[in-house]
């Protein structure tokens, strides 16, 4: 199942004369399209500090973290979901049938799995807790035997049922995707996932953490930082099983988010070109092949060779040993969990026709070695680019843009973290004179005429512009006009110092460019 690790040396660095220059090339290329380790850095410090705020000001007994690839900075603030893991901290999950350790407000579950797939279990409840949540309460079903459990199914069901929106913001329920409640606001879109604390996560991981690593990837001070962790229960059973409605798995996301953080930047490099060889390639074969398998077969490579290969002259003959390893899993139809060796990632996954398809387009992109940068829309884009200093000017353009983003998004969430309403927020936000500057700033990189767009004559096609942008005119209505309705009152003060307008511009008017502004950012 795992890579040949002693012919590691003859493998990668038998590739290296070859491969050099094109393994240069894309590593410097993940640089110019938002992979650089400055970006990265910059990203986990924001969404790490966000998180922070969030929590140290929270009054109930729910941690939101965030996770996926905004946690780890392998994610721009424009790609990709932000998803979100509320943690209850009053709810507990562990082995042992032990009621006397629960306080009073505490609901502690015990985790049964002899009848499930590995890393999966069925909660039967042990003890209630004085507040226990009304969602949890609506979830729990009495066997035969007179045992209570918690269902997996009902509690998603019932937060797909009683979460609010922040609809006056533009945000909207989507469907629901496996344990997430998603929303969505224009470009945007937000997972929450809503789960429980689990304590026994060092019984969990014994075998995870004395297993052999002859490479030495991770050391054993970040083995035990991991196994002292946390772990979470998530609403969801394992695909295929007929009890899957009352089934949890464990999750690691602190333990796996420590993890990326110690990759070196030609392994993260690694894990963010699988990424985006799945979406663009993998994905549309079977929708089951996900990020979560890219950053497994990523841990698995880099566990199972030596740290010294993970240079920037290797990443294409590293990348060809990830494709290849994926590619065996896929004709054994097994794939272990990294932190589980027993829950296999692929059961009930993948068909047999789509592993065909799979395994074929993999061998396709072993063999074209480095033309396969071509098949990405990104990457390609980057190599078409000339002369080379327009895309050192394109990626200074970019990550430019980002950190104003992300300067936006920490000073709001400096205010949402005082638990004030939506109005306030708003109305702190436009007062606040940094953020407005990083807004200004990103108006004027995006919409460069949005000062003058009041009395200019090309409005029209600015505004057909955007509605083109967006898809169609009922989306702009929908979201953009609507917060701009909602909003401008608190954005009109500030905004009309900024553009050049005449008195009499009616109402419409100005609104529309709030709701064009609200689709920059």
């Amino acid at each position: 199942m795992f890579p040949q690790t002693r012919r590691t040396k003859t493998v990668v660095e038998g590739s290296v004369n070859h491969g050099d220059d094109k393994s240069r090339q894309l590593f410097k290329l993940l640089d110019y399209v938002g992979y650089s380790h400055d970006i990265i850095a910059e990203r986990r410090r924001v969404f790490h500090g966000i998180d922070e705020m969030i929590n140290n000001a929270r009054e109930d007994k729910i941690v939101q973290v965030t996770a996926g690839s905004k946690a780890e900075g392998l994610a721009s603030c424009f790609e990709s979901d932000y998803d979100y893991l509320n943690i209850y901290q009053n709810i507990v999950c562990q082995f042992e049938i032990l009621t006397n350790m629960f306080s009073n407000d505490t609901t502690g579950f015990c985790m049964l799995g002899e009848a499930c797939h590995p890393g999966h279990y069925t909660l039967k409840l042990l003890t209630r807790g004085v507040k226990s949540p009304k969602n949890l309460e609506a979830s729990l079903v009495t066997n035969q035997n007179g045992e209570i459990f918690i269902s997996s199914d009902l509690f998603t069901k019932e937060f797909e049922r009683t979460i609010s929106f922040d609809s006056e913001g533009g945000w909207n329920k989507a469907a629901r995707t496996g344990p997430a409640v998603p929303s969505t606001r224009g470009i945007y879109r937000r997972d929450d996932v809503y789960a429980f604390r689990c304590v026994v996560q060092k019984e969990v991981l014994a075998d995870w953490a004395k297993r052999e690593r002859p490479f030495g990837w991770p050391c054993a001070d970040v083995i035990n930082d991991v196994i002292n962790l946390d772990a979470q229960l998530v609403p969801v059973g394992c695909k295929g099983s007929s009890n899957r409605g009352m089934e949890w798995r464990i999750c690691f996301i602190y333990a796996e988010l420590k993890l990326t953080e110690t990759l070196n930047e030609c392994q993260y490099k690694l894990y963010i070109l699988l990424k985006i060889m799945n979406k663009e390639v993998l994905h549309p074969i079977c929708r089951d092949m996900s990020s979560f398998i890219m950053k497994n077969v990523a841990f698995w490579i880099v566990e199972s060779h030596r740290q010294e290969i993970f240079r920037e002259q290797n990443l294409m003959p590293v990348l060809q040993l990830a494709l290849k390893f994926l590619k065996t899993a896929l004709a054994n139809n097994k794939l272990p969990y990294y932190m589980i060796h027993g829950r296999d990632l692929l059961i009930g996954r993948t068909t047999v026709n789509e592993r065909s398809k799979l395994i074929s387009k993999l061998e396709e992109l072993i063999t074209e070695d480095g033309r396969v940068i071509y098949r990405l829309p990104k990457l390609r884009a980057a190599m078409e680019t000339v002369p080379p200093d327009e895309l050192e000017q394109t990626r200074k353009r970019r990550d430019k843009l980002e950190r104003l983003e992300l300067t936006r998004q920490y000073r709001n969430a400096s205010y949402r973290a005082s638990n004030f309403q939506r109005e306030e927020i708003a109305i702190l936000n436009w007062n606040d004179k940094i953020y407005r500057d990083s807004i200004y700033e990103m108006y004027d990189m995006v919409c460069p005429q949005w000062r003058d767009y009041l009395i200019a004559d090309n409005r029209t096609e600015t505004l057909n512009a955007v509605l083109q942008s967006i898809g169609d005119a009922v989306t702009f209505r929908d979201h953009y006009l609507r917060f701009a309705h909602n909003n401008l009152s608190i954005l009109w003060p500030h905004l009309k110092s900024e553009v050049t307008v005449k008195e009499d511009t009616p109402k419409e008017l100005i609104m529309e460019l709030i709701a064009i502004l609200r689709k920059v950012y």
